[in-house]
């Protein structure tokens, strides 16, 4: 056992007496060559490589959160838009209203308001659907306006709709009464070419820049405007003039009307 101890003993004292006199003598060069050209690189490869990671994920992490705050901004933006759009449908219609009332001021009639949900046709035949039926009192051939012009008439009602039959139709036919002069005669419809007043006698005065309005038939009253004159269309040798009517309400953008339901008592 003490044999062993003794060995033991100078083998420490040996490797110390060794550390000691390679310290002394330069023999630890190899060992740091090794730490300074390869630990030493490898270490700071490991710990850049760490420090990239971190950066990446807080890109990610910052991406993230810019992702969900566009999104919210996205969201702010057409939550502001929706509510923009309702604001100028209402304005629009207070201005549609505006005008209505001041067209009944002037004629005192009942109206039932409606709005347009579909437009259809053919290339002889326009007609528009209105939200209103039976339910709301209407009838065939009640006059239909808009911003206090006549669009057209009640021709088909149905329980909660009607179908309105457009003044631009060729086959509408109106009897009408030049607002100035005081001509007669009756307006028609012509696709994409305004209205023709015609049936005119030569003898009455019918002038550009007139106002044509209704004479009163039917369900339909006396004094709602139809159009204004454009131009005249007279000869000597024949027996009736007539006029071209520009429209003053463009039927291919109207969304709400206004039936006529009687007159005010």
């Amino acid at each position: 056992m003490k044999r062993q101890q003794s060995v033991t003993l100078a083998i420490i004292c040996s490797v110390a007496l060794a550390i000691i006199a390679l310290k002394y003598l330069g023999g630890f060069w190899p060992f740091r060559v090794v730490n300074d050209q390869i630990l030493n690189p490898i270490g700071s490869a490991f710990s850049q490589v760490g420090r990239s990671i971190n950066s990446n994920f807080s890109i990610i992490t910052r991406a993230t959160e810019l992702s969900k705050e566009n999104k919210a901004q996205a969201n702010e933006i057409l939550a502001l838009k929706n509510q923009l759009s309702s604001l100028k449908e209402v304005a629009n219609e207070n201005e549609e209203l505006r005008n209505q009332l001041n067209f009944n001021e002037r004629l005192k009639l009942d109206l039932t308001a409606a709005r347009v949900v579909s437009s259809e046709g053919t290339s002889l035949r326009k007609y528009i659907t209105i939200d209103r039926g039976k339910n709301s009192g209407l009838k065939e051939g009640m006059a239909v306006v808009s911003s206090g012009v006549l669009v057209g008439t009640v021709d088909k009602v149905e329980d909660f709709s009607s179908t309105v039959f457009l003044s631009s139709d060729p086959d509408f036919r109106i009897r009408a009464i030049g607002q100035d002069g005081r001509a007669q005669g009756i307006v028609r419809g012509q696709l994409g070419q305004g209205y023709l007043f015609e049936k005119i006698t030569q003898a009455e005065s019918i002038r550009k820049g007139e106002l044509v309005i209704s004479a009163g038939s039917g369900l339909i009253p006396k004094g709602i405007i139809i159009g204004e004159v454009e131009s005249t269309t007279r000869s000597d040798n024949a027996v009736f003039q007539s006029a071209q009517l520009k429209p003053l309400v463009n039927l291919s953008s109207i969304e709400i009307v206004f039936v006529v339901t009687g007159l005010k008592q």
